[in-house]
């Protein structure tokens, strides 16, 4: 037909509306609305009468033949029956004032089947037919029609799935989140199919159905069940005849697959009538494909009829689909189209061959975003009605005009003319609604680049970093960068120390939604008797602008369970889905993005160290000083590293201490000190330790630092300079002595530990040039390399003594911690 000028009207509005499933019968209109509800819309009283409330989502719905009863299936697997209204209760009803409809909740009690792995069902004959998947099985069960519980089940058939119908993988979830489309078809004149029942099934004239599905059907007017599965297969099997014995007597499945169009089947109906009734039978595919199935007539030659597959593309995605006598009407989604199927070509038929794929033509109908389509039929007027589901949730009513034959338009009247304009208007409403649907998509599209061309400045600036270790409490100037400061917090007379970091946002760029600082702390020592674990925290935050700051805190762990050194890893994690916006209404993009599709890119490395969270104060809280003695220190080191028992003792007493001797020249160059006198350079070597960030200023006044170490015992760190006169070829030389005491013996360990790693950051510094190597005494380097090699040699007897007679675990303290002493006493000056 000519560019078809309907009429649209709305009868009624919902929610939005993504998975709709509508029927009718003869005044109502019956449609999911998406949360487990059921509207039964009058058509003559154009209003909702009746909401049927089921505990789950609706799947599918069916009428009973006699149209008493509504079936419905769910999401949570039950197959329900229900009265319609006339016949239910007046006790179980409730009145909706604001609509003057009837709200009833069907309860559980209306399940007839139960089974998480139907998929579909029709009624037919009082007959119900299941469809299930299981186990990459489709089985098709028949039950007599509900009327009593449980159900009897008459029939059981089995199909094996098949996944080569798909070329990709976006295919083949495609096809499987494809429902199946499951329908009947009477030979037309059928005598078993009652007055009630001819609007809810398809019919098809004798002659095609008698080829198609054979002779026993046909001779009792059997109805035929076709099922459109999502992998393309057409399968049919008669629901009447009896099942046939195998030539070794097992029974023959009746199933069989008439045609597969290699995509999931949508639509399966029957149109073109003629003069026995529809003589083509229907199928469309969910990518376009159409399958028009006709009879053949006998040939000059005597050959018998036959009939042929003929295939035909048409413009997709098809979403819905019905026909008529004469057209196919089916929605893209972006339109609402309309095919003449009686007109179109059959002149490859002639060639007994069947004919290639070509594209159809067909009109457009001027009506966007329709998901559900039911209907056709004809009013008084002569005009085609369709009833309509939009995706924004609309139930519409689109009238098709009785079109006549081309060049033989009447003259309309003034009066149907201006019934034109009208839907004219309404059309170029249409239209203004899809233009301002694409210019939403447009800006959102325009929004989305605008956020990655940020993501993008912001990467380069994060990748243009040197990435080089820096230490808790320092920092290098860059355009985004995070630092950390460790600090003691006092609550309720328990300590806790705790991380304080800053993001700072120095660069032009922004750090919009999306954005997500991360932060993962990574404990360094690990011994037998320890499990050090990294825990991550993340900190979204909306927005950072150019010059502002981020302040977060993070602990690190209690006083008792703290390990230490520990590496802070800090980055910056951007999460891709926040580049769309989430009411955008393309879902194709969305479905990609997992939740680890996320961009990240570090900003620093951090550590800390015992020299980071010592207490310079002295505020400890009473109950977390701890005033032990060198033997529980070393029973507790001991123990950690798995060579003590709990029964086995100490007998050593007092503080230990380590000593590590830095060249003062070398101290001087590397950080750069204007000090002249030795008590000077001793309080500035003291405040680079414990504070590096108060380089320069007075914040140690003597040359011992007294404090406690997080584990509440005391400790004392002092600097003195001495000369060395026999290590240097040279002459004398300035060294300056770092001492650490304390009663705790992780504590002096985690000091000794934390005070030469600073040492070697502070070698590595290339920045700092200083004089030239002085040259040691040989015999200076023999005796050191002697010394240790005697350490080794005790180390080693310690052990076969521990192999041969089990002394290690009896008296460790008493051969190994000298051997620890001695080794912590290194009498090598760092140059």
């Amino acid at each position: 037909m000519e560019a078809a000028r309907c009429n649209v009207e709305c009868l009624s509005e919902f929610s939005d509306c993504h998975s709709v499933r509508l029927i009718q019968d003869d005044t109502n209109v019956f449609l999911t609305s998406g949360d487990g509800g059921v509207l039964i819309f009058n058509v003559q009283e154009r209003r909702v009468t009746t909401v049927m409330q089921f505990e789950a989502l609706v799947i599918s719905l069916a009428l009973s033949e006699d149209k008493h009863r509504l079936y419905a299936l769910c999401a949570n697997g039950g197959l329900y029956c229900t009265p319609l209204p006339p016949q239910l209760s007046s006790s179980s009803v409730v009145m909706n004032k604001s609509s003057d409809s009837v709200l009833y909740t069907v309860p559980d009690d209306f399940i007839v089947l139960k089974s998480f792995f139907l998929q579909a069902f029709t009624i037919v004959e009082k007959i119900l037919v299941t469809l299930s998947l299981h186990k990459s099985i489709w089985s098709f069960d028949l039950y007599e029609e509900p009327g009593s519980r449980p159900l009897h089940k008459l029939a059981h058939f089995q199909v094996v799935t098949v996944n080569t119908c798909c070329s990709n993988t976006t295919d083949k979830e495609k096809s499987v989140s494809s429902p199946p489309v499951l329908t009947s078809i009477y030979p037309e004149g059928s005598t078993s199919v009652s007055t009630h029942q001819s609007d809810l099934h398809s019919h098809l004239e004798p002659h095609l159905f008698r080829l198609l599905f054979g002779v026993d059907a046909s001779l009792i007017n059997s109805p035929v069940i076709l099922c459109g599965l999502p992998d393309g297969r057409i399968c049919c099997f008669p629901l009447l005849v009896p099942t046939l014995a195998g030539p070794t007597g097992e029974r023959r499945s009746p199933v069989r697959v008439l045609q597969s169009l290699e995509q999931p089947v949508v639509f399966i109906g029957t149109c073109v009538s003629g003069e026995h009734g529809p003589q083509c039978l229907v199928a469309v595919g969910q990518r376009g494909k159409l399958l028009m199935v006709r009879s053949k007539q006998a040939t000059l030659e005597g050959k018998k009829a036959d009939y042929g597959f003929n295939e035909h593309s048409v413009r997709g995605p098809v979403l819905c689909a019905c026909v008529d006598d004469k057209r196919l009407y089916y929605s893209s989604l972006n339109d609402l189209h309309a095919l003449q199927l009686s007109t179109t070509s059959s002149s490859s038929d002639t060639a007994g061959t069947e004919s290639q794929l070509r594209a159809l033509t067909s009109d457009s109908l001027g009506v966007c975003k329709v998901v559900a389509l039911s209907g056709p039929y004809t009013n008084s007027t002569g005009s085609v009605q369709l009833f309509a589901v939009s995706l924004s949730g609309r139930l519409l009513q689109v009238n098709l005009p009785h079109g006549s034959e081309k060049g033989n338009v009447p003259r309309l009247p003034s009066s149907v003319a201006g019934q034109r304009v009208k839907d004219l208007l309404a059309s170029i409403g249409n239209i203004w609604e899809r233009a301002e649907s694409l210019k939403h998509k447009l800006q959102e599209k325009n929004e989305s680049l605008k956020r990655l061309n940020q993501v993008i400045n912001v990467c380069s600036l994060l990748l243009d970093k040197d990435g080089n270790e820096n230490e808790c409490n320092t920092s290098t100037k860059h355009p985004i960068s995070c630092r950390g400061v460790a600090r003691w917090s006092s609550l309720l007379q328990r300590d806790s120390l705790t991380l304080a970091c800053v993001l700072e946002n120095s660069s032009g760029c922004t750090l919009e939604h999306g954005w997500t600082l991360c932060i993962q702390v990574h404990p360094l020592s690990k011994g037998p008797n320890m499990e050090a674990s990294s825990r991550t925290y993340s900190f979204p935050f909306k927005k950072l602008d150019s010059g502002q700051k981020l302040n977060v805190t993070i602990p690190l762990e209690s006083t008792c369970g703290l390990s230490l050194p520990a590496k802070i890893y800090c980055s910056l994690v951007f999460s891709l889905s926040a580049l769309f916006s989430p009411e955008a209404s393309s879902p194709g993009v969305s479905q990609l993005l997992t939740e680890t599709s996320s961009i990240s890119a570090p900003l620093s490395t951090l550590t800390v160290d015992w020299l980071d969270v010592l207490r310079l104060d002295g505020s400890f809280s009473h109950s977390n000083i701890r005033h032990n003695t060198v033997t529980d220190g070393i029973q507790a080191f001991l123990r950690s590293r798995g060579a003590l028992n709990k029964d086995a003792d100490t007998t050593t007493a007092g503080p230990i201490a380590v000593t590590v001797r830095v060249s003062s020249e070398l101290l001087k160059s590397k950080l750069q000190l204007s000090a002249t006198s030795s008590a000077e350079t001793c309080m500035s070597v003291l405040n680079w330790l414990v504070s590096p960030e108060a380089i320069g200023q007075t914040l140690v006044q003597s040359r011992v630092v007294c404090a406690y170490s997080p584990d509440g015992c005391s400790v004392k760190i002092m600097a003195k300079e001495v000369t060395l006169g026999d290590i240097c070829s040279d002459g004398p030389l300035e060294v300056l002595e770092i001492r650490v005491e304390s009663t705790s013996v992780a504590a002096v360990c985690g000091l000794h530990h934390a005070i030469l790693r600073r040492l070697q950051v502070l070698l590595r510094d290339s920045t700092v040039k200083c004089g030239h190597t002085k040259q040691l005494k040989a015999q200076s380097l023999f005796e050191a390399i002697r010394h240790v090699e005697s350490l080794y040699k005790d180390l080693q007897d310690a052990q076969n003594q521990a192999a041969l007679r089990g002394t290690m675990k009896t008296k460790s303290s008493e051969i190994l911690f000298p051997i620890l002493l001695q080794l912590r006493a290194n009498p090598l000056v760092i140059l």
